[in-house]
């Protein structure tokens, strides 16, 4: 393997720099950088609820008024999914609660948000591709009783995207 010459090295220091962003001495920035600056209209999509779970009040009605009135308060328009397609800077809001059941009787749980902004192609006929650029997660282990486990995990998780958000565009904490 060839070392690299140094007109090589000086090209990669400009893109490191030039990748790095708008900081201050001794201050990081994340990858993800501003990610969520400027969304104001945002659809819920609630995904990979248990069925066997519905008996005991786990439903995409009552996870949708956890996340609902926590996107009003920072100021976002909640838009239906087929309004979130033509609708410019529109984000998707993606709440997953992955379970898988275990012989003794727990359901051993993920409930993930993941917020999507559209990239724009730049292309004649206005396309764009849906890109992940907000997550987080928490796990539990509850038994199918305990499904008012799963709210405060949803609550917890809005607190940190509200919060995010909020930082990014400006917003006044709540």
């Amino acid at each position: 393997m060839r070392p690299l010459s140094r007109g090589c090295l000086r090209s990669l220091g400009a893109v490191v720099i030039l990748l790095g962003g708008p900081t201050q001495a001794g201050e990081s920035l994340p990858f993800s950088y501003m990610t969520l600056n400027g969304v104001h209209d945002v659809a819920i999509s609630i995904e990979d609820l248990e069925r066997d779970l519905e008996v005991y009040g786990l439903t995409q009605h009552r996870i949708r008024a956890l996340v609902e009135p926590s996107l009003r308060a920072d100021g976002l328009n909640v838009i239906t999914s087929g309004a979130a397609l033509t609708t410019p800077n529109a984000g998707l809001l993606r709440v997953g609660i992955i379970s898988n059941y275990d012989a003794n009787g727990f359901y051993h749980l993920s409930v993930k948000l993941e917020f999507r902004a559209k990239v724009p192609l730049g292309n004649a006929a206005g396309g764009f591709v849906s890109q992940a650029v907000w997550t987080d997660a928490h796990n539990a282990v509850i038994l199918a009783s305990e499904v008012d486990k799963i709210d405060p995990l949803v609550i917890d998780a809005m607190k940190k995207f509200s919060a995010d958000y909020r930082a990014q565009n400006g917003v006044p904490g709540h």
